[in-house]
């Protein structure tokens, strides 16, 4: 079973705010809109949507290596 939340629980769900999940939505967040214009998003919908920003380098590691490596 999937979890579902309206924009507070998803703002609650992210550690974000309601301004931001707002944002998300307008940047492809996917979500459903029901009867009398309530929007639910799915949770994992959210992690879905992070991932596309995830970092995978280390810019601190890179900086550092790049520092020492005539030491």
């Amino acid at each position: 079973m999937q979890a579902w939340g309206g924009i507070k629980d998803s703002a609650e769900y992210s550690g974000r705010g309601v301004r931001v999940i707002r944002t998300w939505l307008k940047k492809g967040l996917r979500h459903s809109r029901i009867q009398g214009g309530a929007i639910l998003i799915k949770f994992s919908d959210i992690d879905e949507f992070l991932k596309k920003f995830e970092v995978n380098e280390n810019k601190v590691d890179r900086i550092v290596d790049e520092a020492l490596k005539d030491f």
